[in-house]
């Protein structure tokens, strides 16, 4: 990578990619090592559902956050959001 334009590219694909990797596997992880005492058959539905449904939900936005024009659209409804509230 010579260039600062093609290490920033580099970056926001890995970035993008361990994101997305990570929300996946945070899943598991809350599953896995809460402890049995709190066990509720109401939360292993609640991550089962975080896991099969929103996180491939997620997906697309995580990496259509490289696009430029998502980045813009985005920003600017948050800033409306934060300064009608």
């Amino acid at each position: 990578m010579n260039s600062v334009e093609g290490r920033r590219k580099a970056f926001s694909t890995c970035a993008s990619h361990l994101t997305a990797v990570a929300i996946f596997h945070s899943t598991l992880l809350f599953m896995y090592f809460r402890p049995s005492s709190s066990y509720s058959m109401d939360t292993d539905k609640m991550a089962s559902v975080f896991y099969t449904v929103i996180i491939p939900m997620l997906n697309p936005l995580i990496y259509s956050l490289r696009n430029k024009d998502v980045k813009g659209a985005l920003s600017k409804a948050i800033s409306t959001n934060l300064c009608s509230g």
